[in-house]
């Protein structure tokens, strides 16, 4: 770990005494922020873009891997193939801003050759920064974890660090982790012939005077032309990366960017009192973001604490806030049940989607508010939190009595069938033996007196006299062959 945060080229000591405007200039070109304050903002505002940027990998991770066969494709595209989607990804990212750049010594998973010769290696990776619900951006970044630096950082957590050195320590931590990020997503986008994702680095408030004349160090080994060149090289190149560089609006559910004929409102009171540049590109955007996190911090200090905390956003600004809950007690969703999760939460009035043949989505609704919904939920959202299987089977064998008593109306449902169910749900929920679980639920309904299906087995004999007149669930019996 020494020798990698010792690769970050600071400006260095002697400079300070040979050149002090120099010497500050190179500092300040660091992006370093000029007071505490000021690192703890950019701090809030790179775990607040993590997260939104892992949303977005989920999201389309999500797509790919259900539509497109992605982890077959890139595991059998071939070692050449991988590494030059991989290297163009990283290229690509780290020429976008010096922090992004100096943050590869904190990256050992980015080894070309490790990534490029086992195609799981980096779908692992991908894996590892996906979220259980892409419908909302997160409260927190998954933080890649690595051996090394998760001891590292364990051990600094065990010391009495100042807020200043807090900060230090967590930006590396975020900064290796939003890297990686980036160059996954980039990654897949290209693989896939896409455009790459906007990475927005926000303009600087102010533009530090760029020193002409060569480093000495430079002069003294290349002669004093060859050095000039070079300084020239990197001023263009700086300025380059200026030029890119464009605000974008605070609130985490927009992606609008600061056009050169529009320009954003920015927050007064924290401008005038912190000197921090909080811009919205509407008066929605602003308002929505006031409620969910900026009413707590405007125009006052900042502390670690606070910096470190992300209010859970909905993706997109219309998205219910009604949603099924994260999993619990260890249980980890496969990709596909993310998949679905995603699909209900954006849809909450939707109680399961179902996949034709051709892998188009049936939307299932039970009725807002009937006790069958009601029941189904309880049943849906404790198997998608915890992975219970009694509640998986419960929910899978309603879903197929469903379908057999003609409670579906559409023909163009009719195709799906009773097994093609089993088999989404098994895949949904990596269950194996659901079929045996599903064939279990129908014997308990065989011994129910009333026959009522097991997800309705508490319901008064009044009430399933009601149920059951219109679609005779009663005599409906479950086979799977």
């Amino acid at each position: 770990m020494d020798n990698a945060m010792a690769a970050v080229l600071y400006p260095l000591p002697q400079d300070a005494r040979r050149d002090p405007d120099q010497w500050n200039a190179a500092w300040e070109l660091m992006d370093m922020g000029n007071d505490l304050d000021t690192s703890l903002f950019a701090y809030q505002m790179f775990v607040s873009n993590t997260c939104a940027i892992q949303r977005n990998i989920t999201e389309e991770a999500l797509r790919h891997f259900a539509r497109d066969d992605f982890e077959a494709k890139w595991v059998g595209a071939g070692a050449d193939v991988r590494g030059r989607h991989i290297l163009g990804a990283m290229a690509a990212v780290c020429s976008k801003a010096r922090n992004l750049n100096d943050a590869r010594c904190y990256c050992p998973e980015l080894r070309l050759m490790r990534l490029r010769l086992d195609g799981k290696v980096f779908l692992d990776l991908l894996k590892t920064v996906m979220h259980e619900d892409a419908s909302f951006i997160p409260s927190q970044p998954i933080f890649v974890p690595h051996p090394g630096w998760d001891a590292w950082a364990a051990e600094q957590r065990k010391l009495n660090h100042s807020e200043a050195q807090k900060i230090t320590l967590a930006e590396i931590m975020i900064l290796r982790t939003k890297l990686i990020c980036h160059v996954v997503q980039f990654t897949m986008r290209s693989f896939f012939g896409e455009d790459p994702p906007e990475l927005i680095v926000q303009k600087n408030q102010e533009k530090p005077k760029l020193p002409t004349t060569p480093h000495p160090a430079l002069a003294a080994v290349f002669g004093r032309e060859i050095a000039t060149a070079r300084r020239q090289d990197d001023i263009a190149g700086i300025k380059a990366l200026r030029a890119q560089r464009r605000n974008h609006c605070s609130y985490l559910a927009c992606t609008k960017i600061e056009a050169d004929d529009t320009k954003f409102s920015q927050c007064k009171p924290c401008f005038q009192k912190m000197q921090r540049r909080v811009l919205y590109c509407s008066v929605t955007c602003q308002r929505a973001d006031w409620k969910l996190r900026h009413k707590a911090i405007c125009g006052k200090p900042l502390d670690f604490e606070t910096a470190s905390q992300v209010i859970e956003h909905p993706a997109t600004a219309s998205t219910s806030h009604t949603r099924i809950g994260l999993p619990i007690n260890g249980y980890k969703r496969s990709i596909a049940l993310t998949a679905q999760v995603t699909a209900l939460n954006r849809k909450p009035t939707v109680d399961y989607q179902l996949y034709k043949a051709n892998n188009d989505p049936v939307d299932i609704d039970f009725g807002a508010g009937t006790y069958p919904q009601i029941r189904f939920r309880q049943a849906r959202d404790t198997a998608m939190t915890t992975g219970d299987p009694n509640s998986v089977a419960r929910i899978a064998h309603y879903l197929c009595a469903c379908f057999l008593s003609g409670m579906v109306k559409d023909d163009s449902l009719r195709a799906i069938k009773p097994n093609s169910i089993v088999a989404q749900l098994a895949r949904e929920f990596v269950l194996n033996d659901l079929r045996d679980l599903v064939l279990g639920m129908q014997r308990l309904q065989n011994k129910d007196p009333l026959r009522r299906p097991p997800l309705l087995s508490d319901a008064p004999p009044d009430l399933w006299a009601s149920l059951d007149k219109d679609v005779s669930l009663s005599k409906v019996v479950v086979t799977l062959d």
